[in-house]
């Protein structure tokens, strides 16, 4: 789930990261362990990974998904337009905005599929404040509000596949 909610911070923070500068700036070398820095020079964090164009940088508190246009050659390191308080500001509503725009998506009738979304796993009957509560082929099924997230398509799943929910509604381990 962690890593679910980086993805999708990703998006966002790559909107809220201000542009280095208006010209094409030098392509600026990012490796994993490398250490960045914000405006100031003070440390935001540490490359965790870099993927194409998307480095993860590890705050200490959170992990964000930035493109590589973001960072700039500074003389110990990489540097960002960003501090670690706003990194991690922005991180955290990323996080809020995607997690409220989840909760509002699960209302009764919502298609609910597994983690590959090659399955439909039921639909929501309800919810409150902590479980939501799928009719899966007639029977109820209880699962807590964490196990749900939004896939890139948009459809609603739970972060099981098909094979481990059915095991777990059996009361049996997954095969």
């Amino acid at each position: 789930m962690k890593n679910f909610f980086t993805l999708m911070t990703g998006a966002a923070l790559l909107a809220a990261t201000p542009a280095l500068a208006q010209d094409a700036a030098p392509t600026v070398e990012v490796q994993a362990g490398m250490k960045v820095f914000g405006p100031q020079g003070g440390e935001v964090g540490t490359v965790e990974s870099v993927s194409d164009s998307v480095v993860v940088v590890d705050t200490g508190t959170h992990k964000a998904a930035l493109g590589t246009d973001a960072f700039a050659k500074a003389e110990n390191g990489l540097s960002i337009m960003m501090t670690k308080a706003d990194l991690d500001a922005a991180v955290a509503k990323a996080t809020a905005d995607a997690r409220a725009k989840l909760l509002a998506s699960l209302t009764p009738g919502t298609e609910v599929k597994s983690v590959t979304g090659a399955a439909v796993i039921g639909t929501v009957k309800g919810k409150d404040a902590e479980y939501v509560t799928v009719d899966h082929e007639g029977q109820e099924v209880k699962l807590p509000v964490n196990a749900f997230m939004a896939q890139p398509d948009g459809a609603i799943a739970i972060t099981m596949t098909e094979a481990e929910f059915t095991a777990a509604i059996a009361g049996t381990p997954a095969e």
